[in-house]
């Protein structure tokens, strides 16, 4: 073995509590035989020295190649839990002879990472579910401002047939002392005003009766009335009820944003 590689294997449990006692170090020929390692205690060895080292990043391959410093990440699936770090070239007389991984495990690290992407849809999944909330509140809010319109509409239309069962009712009372009028006259004309007074009490039941229908159907109206008042009323409520949840629950979608922003940025940090 190359005797620049065996020193640097010599040495690398001091190289290790020197730099990181967490750190993970592997010494490995240009070839991938791994020729020694350091591991921190607790850490199962997972692999063994002469054994090959599969890297399907090409890292490797890359780093004995050009001779240059990279970083790497590998899954769990290659020793048996996450790590990244930096493979270093070692050269003896400008030749690339092999390479020294420096890792660490990021197990910690992406479950911190999963965490955060869990986090991150759960905040958006309500962030998505208060949105369909403001939007069925500001339906609602229209809707109940579209009630409140026909129902002042109404209102007026029911005032409007009030006046006009008033003017049936001066009229029901102006007949009713015609036919009065009628009955005296025909009175007064004896046998002869006979057949005219029968015309006129007629006249004055037809003014009653219809006085009595027109008392009937404006007091009804009346009640429609104070009903629509109510119904109004109850909805004017209603409408600034919908409209204090829906600007409050929108300070609510505002601080999720912020919270999904957060969560973003913790997921890149722990990426980084």
């Amino acid at each position: 073995m190359n005797e620049k590689l065996q020193y640097i294997i010599d040495n690398l449990d001091l190289i290790r509590q020197l730099y990181n006692k967490e750190m993970i170090i592997s010494v490995l020929d240009k070839d991938h035989i791994v020729q020694g390692f350091s591991l921190p205690e607790g850490i199962p060895p997972q692999m063994e020295v002469g054994s090959v080292f599969e890297d399907p990043s090409g890292v490797f391959d890359e780093v004995i190649a050009k001779g240059i410093t990279k970083h790497n990440y590998l899954p769990k699936e290659v020793m048996g839990f996450p790590i990244e770090g930096n493979l270093v070239p070692v050269k003896d007389d400008g030749q690339v002879i092999g390479c020294v991984i420096c890792s660490y495990s990021v197990e910690g690290k992406e479950k911190v990472k999963d965490i955060a992407e869990k986090f991150q849809t759960s905040i958006q999944e309500i962030d998505s579910s208060i949105q369909n909330v403001i939007n069925g509140i500001e339906v609602l809010f229209h809707m109940l401002t579209d009630m409140n319109k026909m129902t002042s509409e109404v209102e007026q239309d029911v005032n409007e047939a009030a006046g006009v069962v008033n003017k049936i009712s001066n009229n029901a009372s102006h007949s009713n002392i015609l036919a009065l009028n009628a009955s005296i006259e025909a009175a007064r004309s004896g046998e002869a005003g006979k057949g005219f007074s029968v015309v006129a009490t007629e006249m004055g039941k037809l003014a009653k009766d219809s006085g009595s229908s027109a008392a009937e159907i404006k007091a009804t109206l009346s009640a429609i009335v104070n009903h629509l008042e109510s119904i109004m009323n109850s909805i004017t409520e209603a409408n600034d009820m919908a409209k204090s949840y829906m600007d409050n629950i929108s300070s609510i979608k505002t601080v999720l944003e912020q919270t999904i922003s957060i969560a973003g940025e913790l997921q890149n940090d722990v990426i980084l």
